[in-house]
């Protein structure tokens, strides 16, 4: 199971039941305790800001992954735009945790 996967079956399982201790999470969801603890941290550092729940629905991050093609695509390949001003227009748009990206990566 993948990282998003992963995130989105905590968030659930978190939603539905409110709030809970770690232990109990990674026996719902059948995963690690570390993973969980990891995926919880994850989800607290993106929900900094007001949007980031539609990024955690399935919705969201298929509208996510386009965005950040189109991006690419548009502005680094057609308009040969680095990747720090790259990075840095995702950062205006609070999207540094969301993508897991830096100008550095």
């Amino acid at each position: 199971m993948g990282f998003w996967a992963k995130s989105i079956a905590i968030c659930k399982c978190l939603g539905e039941n409110g709030k809970q201790s770690i232990r109990d999470v990674a026996d719902q969801t059948g995963f690690s305790k570390s993973s969980v603890h990891r995926h919880k941290q994850a989800i607290e550092r993106r929900n900094l800001y007001p949007e980031s729940w539609f990024w955690q629905t399935e919705e969201g991050r298929t509208w996510l992954v386009r965005l950040v093609v189109a991006t690419i695509y548009t502005f680094g390949f057609q308009r040969g735009v680095g990747t720090q001003t790259m990075s840095a227009y995702f950062g205006r748009l609070h999207l540094e945790e969301q993508v897991g990206c830096s100008p550095h990566a």
